[in-house]
């Protein structure tokens, strides 16, 4: 953690780049946790924590991004096993993909062109590890991949084991291909079952300042 001053005025600096209405709302959080991260004697933001800084405030004036600054995230990838390989390939998402990202306040999921969905970390009710048998109604089939969808819950999943069940507070919209759809539950398959179910569950959420230092964006 520092308290340089110089630090400080230099992040917010580059925290300029970003609209204002965004500055507004969310400045002086992203400059506590962007200070509870660096080093005691730090004066300069990294090179990289700057680019990344940069990148992101340019994503976000064009339009490409909705906004928000995820700092410290940490990104879990979805299970894909080996039969499933070509046809995550079909829906755009290769080997690295497929993934979900978090940060203090939002979680990211995404599987190439098939399913797009930023969560407010606030709207997470629970987390759990899901067994195959658990699944009821079309979900049950084992054969199911990819991305499926029936009465508000999503299931992106490359294999059959790993199972996490997302379950939200209230309907979030979330991209399928091009299409929006209200989701209320999530179901992904992820390489690090538990240690995703504990990310997400608010009991265990890490404080800002640990872990990963990568930056990301999203807004809340």
């Amino acid at each position: 953690m520092s308290d340089s001053p110089d630090l400080e005025r230099r992040y917010r600096q580059l925290l300029a780049c970003y609209p204002r209405a965004f500055r507004r709302e969310h400045e002086q959080e992203i400059v506590a946790v962007l200070m509870a991260g660096a080093d005691e004697d730090q004066q300069r933001p990294g090179l990289g924590e700057a680019a990344n800084l940069i990148k992101y405030a340019l994503w976000m004036r064009l339009g490409l991004s909705r906004g928000g600054i995820m700092i410290n995230d940490r990104t879990f990838s979805i299970s894909i096993d080996r039969p499933s390989r070509s046809l995550m390939t079909v829906f755009g998402a290769g080997r690295k993909a497929p993934r979900i990202t978090m940060s203090p306040s939002t979680v990211e999921v995404r599987m190439g062109w098939a399913f797009q969905a930023t969560i407010p970390r606030e709207a997470i009710a629970s987390a759990r590890s899901l067994n195959r048998g658990e699944l009821r109604g079309p979900f049950r089939l084992s054969v199911l991949r990819g991305v499926n969808y029936w009465a508000g819950t999503a299931l992106v999943n490359g294999a059959g084991t790993g199972l996490v069940e997302i379950a939200l507070d209230r309907p979030k919209w979330v991209r399928l291909g091009p299409l929006p759809a209200p989701m209320r539950r999530l179901i992904v398959s992820a390489e690090d079952q538990s240690g995703l179910v504990a990310e997400l569950n608010p009991s265990t959420q890490r404080s800002p300042g640990s872990g990963d230092s990568t930056l990301s964006s999203r807004a809340r």
